[in-house]
């Protein structure tokens, strides 16, 4: 597997939304009405739901960790993902060894322990804090910077040594290509045809403008949703298609063209802090007119983005809204409550994610080992209840979820119909 080329964007504030974590409005995933056999944060109702399947009913205690690597941007450009991951980290360390006394490793009840690994926003340093927590005892690695093109030299670690990857990119080609990885956030190509079908179906443009950051991941993404709307409707037509430098911060100039070409919709694909200079520059230049943004990336991913007048109107995908969708959504907004005074934001279920499923296949695995703990992730009999809604990975590694589309209306987000 080739290396991809350095390059870093802010993806939360989750991915990132990748330790503050932002709001939904239903549930996210195909089943979102569906009782999980098995839930991640348990509904105090139905205590009973929570026992793994592969555990005995009593367990019994024991002081020795189970060691869970972390690698996230902690330094660098991106280092606001660090940040993000510690809010997630706390919960969950919380969570599960004081809420719950600890994971069922086989019938024996064994706190949880993360230990943290800064990728500094290059691939060399993912590279090298993957073989940091393989010597160190992980069981299992999880999220891997805020770009996608971080996932790759940590798998070219972990999938060798048949230790589990579990992580919020979404890649294909990361998961068609290495066995022992697992997507714990969206399916990417169902994703896609979400953001294909509303731009189609609900907005219905004649034009279409598609404005994003240069990376080739992105660009393959904005690439086969052109494709996926053309095919829907070959009538529309593209009246621009710009790509920009990470490092970008004055977007007058591709703004001014957009406005001049007028378009009907304009496609995004953008990092958080990009999202909020466009928005900014935007009114600078007079506001949107009549086009609609549509965000390809998670709304999490730009924290307050309701709040903003520059973004009034805007469509952003989100998989979590407070107070709605499954029963573990929910618990979860109350636990997150209960920890931190707050609720959480739409970005903090992203994020936990890969930490979760990295315990539930330990859980289902019944052991520590960890090659028996990859192969049960890829079992295709990991699925519970979590804060992203019920969830299940299949045997290629890609989860079920897709979430949903909210607009920007009156500083809310209102769900898209």
């Amino acid at each position: 597997m080739t290396q991809r080329k350095r390059a870093c964007y802010q993806i939360l504030a989750l991915v990132l939304a990748v330790a503050l974590i932002v709001p939904i409005l239903a549930a996210c995933g195909d089943a979102g009405d569906k009782t999980s056999p098995v839930t991640t944060m348990p509904v105090k109702t139905t205590p009973a739901a929570t026992t793994p399947a592969a555990t005995t009913p009593t367990a019994t205690v024991s002081k020795e960790p189970v060691k869970i690597g972390v690698i996230i941007d902690y330094s660098g450009p991106g280092a606001v993902a660090g940040f993000l991951a510690d809010g997630a980290i706390e919960f969950a360390e919380w969570y599960w060894n004081e809420k719950q006394g600890g994971i069922n490793v086989g019938g024996v009840k064994r706190p949880v322990k993360f230990l943290k690994y800064d990728n500094k926003c290059q691939v060399a340093e993912a590279a090298a804090a993957a073989k940091k927590a393989l010597l160190d005892g992980c069981v299992a690695v999880t999220m891997g910077g805020i770009s996608g093109q971080f996932g790759y030299p940590i798998a070219d670690v972990t999938d060798p040594a048949k230790v589990l990857y579990a992580t919020f990119l979404s890649n294909a080609d990361i998961l068609d290509n290495y066995h022992f990885t697992v997507s714990a956030f969206i399916n990417v190509e169902a994703r896609l045809d979400m953001i294909a079908k509303l731009i189609v179906e609900k907005l219905k443009p004649k034009t279409v403008a598609m404005f994003g950051h240069n990376l080739d991941i992105d660009r393959d993404s904005m690439k086969r949703i052109k494709e996926k709307v053309l095919a829907l409707d070959p009538g529309i037509k593209i009246v621009y298609e710009e790509y920009y430098p990470l490092d970008t911060k004055d977007f007058s100039p591709y703004l001014t063209k957009i406005k001049y070409e007028n378009p009907d919709v304009l496609l995004t694909y953008s990092a958080n802090d990009a999202y909020m200079a466009i928005a900014k520059q935007m009114m600078d230049l007079g506001g949107w007119r009549d086009i609609k943004l549509v965000a390809s990336t998670e709304a999490g991913a730009f924290p307050k983005v309701e709040k903003h007048p520059g973004a009034q109107g805007w469509y952003v995908p989100l998989c979590y809204l407070q107070g709605h969708g499954t029963p573990a959504q929910i618990e979860f907004g109350q636990l997150w409550a209960e920890k931190n005074g707050s609720a959480p934001s739409s970005n903090h279920p992203v994020i936990i994610s890969p930490l979760v499923a990295a315990i539930k296949a330990i859980e289902l695995a019944g052991t520590d080992d960890r090659a028996k703990v990859a192969e049960a992730a890829r079992s295709g009999k990991l699925e519970y209840d979590s804060p992203l809604g019920y969830l299940k990975i299949g045997t290629d590694g890609k989860s079920n979820i897709t979430g949903f589309y909210v607009q920007v209306l009156d500083g809310k987000f209102v769900l898209v119909e």
